[in-house]
């Protein structure tokens, strides 16, 4: 990685639905939904630096992430320059702690903060609305995080309405299999929910209660046959006292819901055996303080 003094050191956070309803199918092949997220403190590091030239340039910690188009931060940089006729070289270093296809969001917020920062860098023009007309370009998620609060996600994705959740944490478990957002989809098959508004998340939410209450996922059923291991994580993170449990996006990572601190410390040692485990606080919600933070498991 090539450093310099104009590097940037900047946190992306993770996200869990709390909900995930599927709507229906589009005619271009997506999917309609409607979905509770909530941002938490589980956070890549993104280094940023710009020098002179006309490159992108990536790389990570795991060296797990494509280097061209088909990564996300590489598709943000490349419409970003586009739209502003920038000519500077970026290169994108990040250090990986969402786990990779785990249905938290991670290379959607790598993206959305790399966007963030290098129009801050660049002083551009860019209001919040055009960094979302950039998003939603790049992915479904990518909206979500450019928005940076908890929300209510509709369409593919690229319709956000601000929702106040309660201050909550988080046990989350990887079971060491990721899952391929594409492949759970393409399994799904049919029309699960009817109506947008069938979820049952339109009323109050003010409590860890309500969120447990709507706590419900349609791409569950495709990701038990491809990774059983998620049914078991769930069952065991309510034994040892979640509120409420669930896959949270596509997969594979399951989370457990807690209003105490000190009950999601238990917790996690209770599962550590499953997987990797992490614990998280929300961070988007109305009570959150909207930073990530060096948690156990992170």
């Amino acid at each position: 990685m090539i450093m310099a003094a104009n590097t940037t050191r900047t946190l992306s956070p993770a996200k869990v639905n709390l909900s995930l309803k599927i709507v229906s199918k589009r005619s271009d092949g997506y999917h309609n939904l409607v979905s509770v997220v909530d941002i938490i403190s589980l956070c890549d590091v993104v280094h940023v630096t710009e020098y002179t030239g006309d490159e992108i340039v990536l790389g990570d910690n795991r060296g797990q992430l494509p280097k061209g188009p088909g990564n996300t931060i590489f598709r943000a940089i490349r419409l970003l320059k586009e739209r502003y006729k920038v000519r500077r070289s970026v290169e994108v270093f990040i250090e990986k702690n969402i786990p990779i296809c785990g249905g938290l969001g991670g290379g959607s917020s790598n993206a959305a903060t790399v966007l963030k920062e290098l129009a801050r860098l660049w002083a551009l023009p860019a209001e919040t609305g055009d960094l979302l007309d950039i998003g939603r370009q790049i992915g479904a998620d990518v909206p979500l995080f450019i928005h940076g609060r908890s929300c209510v996600m509709r369409g593919i994705g690229d319709r956000i309405s601000p929702v106040e959740l309660p201050s909550l944490w988080y046990v989350l478990v990887y079971p060491g299999v990721g899952l391929s957002t594409a492949e759970i989809y393409k399994g799904l098959g049919i029309v699960l929910t009817k109506d947008e508004n069938e979820g049952k998340f339109v009323g109050n939410l003010s409590a860890a209660k309500d969120i447990a209450d709507i706590m419900e996922n349609d791409l569950e059923r495709v990701a038990f046959l491809r990774c059983p291991n998620i049914q078991t994580i769930k069952e065991r993170l309510l034994d040892v006292g979640a509120l409420g449990s669930l896959m949270s996006g596509s997969g594979s990572t399951v989370f457990g819901v807690f209003e105490q601190e000190a009950a999601a410390q238990e917790a996690f040692k209770g599962v550590s055996d499953l997987g990797s485990v992490f614990i998280a606080k929300s961070m988007g919600g109305r009570d959150g303080d909207h930073r990530c933070k060096d948690l156990p498991g992170q």
